[in-house]
């Protein structure tokens, strides 16, 4: 076995003659790196064919490149969802707000009865509620400032943590850069070397002198 192949092949997932990873392999590296952070109702289908498609974008060449991918997949997958958690806090922030419209009057634009739409509308929807308010000439701005206000120290750690998770998956994105360029020049470091030796074995050939008869 030449020494290229045997870079080619350090690393790789063991394959069966289809060119498929071994069951035992992919078993064997999920016990590796432990359970998913999938919480309860959360697509499962949708997180692994994320892992998936990173997974083959990237090519993993050894175990490191493989929890460097979890790792950033991982750290992807519950920044979304703190996303989706900083959307729920502002909706509860608005509903809050919605009541303080109108059961304290801080809208000099909205009278009793104007209150008492919003509240009907509020059975039906918030942003049915939302849309009374505003025609009732409450701005949607005036709401959500509101809404911020009233759920400001939760909001603030939900972005602490997810700029803490990207700040740890903008390191982990470039630790994978600068392996697979490491990965690659070794590849070319290897090329050239057999290319040179397999030039210097021909001129060394071409160069020996014919033997006269």
């Amino acid at each position: 076995m030449t020494k290229q192949s045997t870079v080619r092949r350090r690393g790789r997932p063991s394959k069966n003659a289809n060119g498929q990873s071994k069951p035992g392999g992919n078993q064997t590296l999920e016990a590796l790196l432990g359970p998913t952070p999938l919480l309860h109702g959360e697509d499962e289908a949708g997180y692994k064919a994320f892992y998936d498609n990173f997974r083959h974008q990237v090519g993993p060449h050894d175990l490191i490149d493989e929890i460097y991918i979890r790792d950033v997949v991982d750290q992807t997958w519950e920044i979304h969802r703190l996303r989706k958690i900083r959307i729920g806090t502002m909706r509860k922030g608005q509903m809050q707000a919605v009541r303080q419209y109108t059961d304290f009057s801080v809208s000099s634009s909205m009278t009793s009865k104007h209150c008492d739409i919003v509240r009907d509308q509020m059975k039906t929807s918030l942003e049915s509620a939302l849309d009374c308010l505003q025609n009732f000439g409450v701005t949607l701005l005036d709401i959500n400032a509101r809404a911020f206000k009233n759920e400001d120290s939760v909001l603030f750690d939900i972005d602490q943590n997810i700029t803490r998770l990207e700040v740890r998956r903008n390191y982990t994105l470039r630790e994978i850069e600068r392996r697979k360029s490491a990965f690659a020049k070794q590849i070319i470091h290897v090329v050239n070397s057999l290319e040179d030796n397999k030039a210097s074995k021909s001129i060394s050939v071409s160069a020996t002198p014919a033997i006269e008869g």
